[in-house]
């Protein structure tokens, strides 16, 4: 192979007026998450526990992209792989993020996890409520918490250490270092990533049950990442960085993983409705059924499918599509709202059984604003972590063996 050369900066600086509107956003955010409280303490927490989760999928996102082209010995996202790393160091701060929801335990009126304080109503769902009680209760719930974001960190730590050291000394047991702890972070990432899901969004309903919660909550994580990591790039490109390292191919390839991540995200939208609406079993229908004949339906039904896939594949279809960054930008924009209206239609209406025992959610549309205010202040703590870590390490992995590939890659 002929070489390239790289006439870019590779050293990143943190514009002032992109970390300033992090800044701004983290401001708005945090005035949102105040002003909240006017709606109750469970729609405050609502929103934390949406823009929380939210955000925090895009380290698991990075964990994910790094474990499986390790495993696979992959090459094409060298030159990019600076971003996802970056990303990974964000769990300290995540943790923090977590960590507020559990000053919601304090409010036992309009709490948004009712596990934390049950009352025994006599009734069929306090009694799920105690078959769950062992599982369900707030030491079990920090605990959880811990250790979920001890291994998560503990990987964040290894990976970008033998990286950094490959910075050094270009030696390429690093590389196969990194891929040998790939493989059990791979089991630890399953697992962890299906049981904080359960914690922080589903058991907002602990009442109801869903076997495929988890790898639901995979899909829309690793379709949200792809969706990030794609305007993160265009970001950077647009400040000047990785116009010649990552090119026209390498976004192609983030566009393929869009569309494709979309459409399996839609598999398991569908085969969770269908499973449930087929087995017909009140504990599992009862979360469909609160969505069902109210204006929720058209968010659930309507608007959550269009935006998570249908609206994404018809634009990535083509294929030159996948090499305009324009038209991927739209794309990833419509994706990353896409998950935000998923976790909103899961956390916010939070049902309730009336008289007749039937599920009846809320609605409160001026929530919604609330809600996204909330997601921005979180997302600017986000970019402002991640960009400052990208200022402490060389943008592009030069020794990394599989650098070359990564440069000349072609679609």
């Amino acid at each position: 192979m002929s070489e390239v050369h790289i006439d870019e900066p590779e050293k990143f600086s943190f514009p002032a007026l992109v970390k300033f509107a992090c800044l701004a956003a983290i401001g708005l955010g945090l005035a949102t998450f105040g002003l909240s409280f006017i709606g109750g303490a469970d729609l405050a927490f609502g929103g934390w526990a949406i823009a929380s989760w939210y955000v925090l999928g895009f380290p698991l996102f990075a964990m994910f992209f790094l474990i499986i082209n390790n495993l696979s010995s992959a090459g094409w996202h060298v030159t990019l792989k600076r971003v996802p790393e970056a990303w990974l160091l964000y769990f300290p701060v995540g943790l923090l993020t977590i960590g507020v929801l559990a000053l919601s335990f304090v409010f036992k009126e309009h709490q948004l996890y009712e596990w934390a304080h049950p009352v025994d109503h006599g009734d069929l769902h306090s009694e799920l409520l105690a078959h769950k009680k062992d599982y369900l209760n707030i030491p079990g719930f920090l605990g959880r918490t811990v250790l979920y974001f001890v291994l998560w960190t503990t990987f964040a730590i290894l990976m970008t250490r033998f990286s950094r050291k490959q910075d050094l000394d270009g030696d390429v047991k690093h590389t196969i270092t990194q891929k040998i702890l790939s493989a059990p972070f791979a089991i630890v990432f399953g697992l962890s990533v299906t049981f904080a899901g359960l914690d922080y969004i589903k058991s907002v309903e602990p009442a109801w049950f869903s076997t495929m919660f988890g790898v639901y909550q995979f899909a829309g994580i690793v379709e949200s990442g792809f969706a990030m990591l794609i305007l993160v790039l265009l970001l950077l490109r647009r400040m000047g960085y990785l116009r010649t390292a990552v090119n026209e191919n390498h976004f192609h390839n983030l566009g393929i993983w869009l569309l494709a991540t979309a459409t399996f995200w839609a598999y398991i939208w569908f085969c969770q409705f269908m499973l449930i609406w087929y087995s017909n079993i009140p504990e599992e229908t009862v979360h469909y059924i609160a969505r069902w004949d109210n204006a929720w339906f058209w968010v659930t039904f309507v608007l959550n499918p269009l935006l998570n896939w249908g609206l994404v594949f018809f634009i990535l279809l083509p294929r030159p599509n996948k090499r305009n960054t324009k038209i991927l930008a739209i794309a990833a924009g419509i994706a990353l709202l896409g998950r935000f209206v998923d976790l909103w239609q899961y956390v916010t209406p939070k049902p309730h059984a009336n008289e007749a025992g039937m599920p009846v959610p809320h609605w409160m549309p001026y929530a919604t604003f609330w809600q996204i205010g909330i997601v921005v202040g979180v997302m600017g703590l986000f970019l402002l972590v991640t960009l400052k870590v990208l200022e402490k390490a060389p943008l592009l992995a030069k020794k990394d063996p599989y650098f070359e590939e990564s440069v000349h890659h072609h679609l």
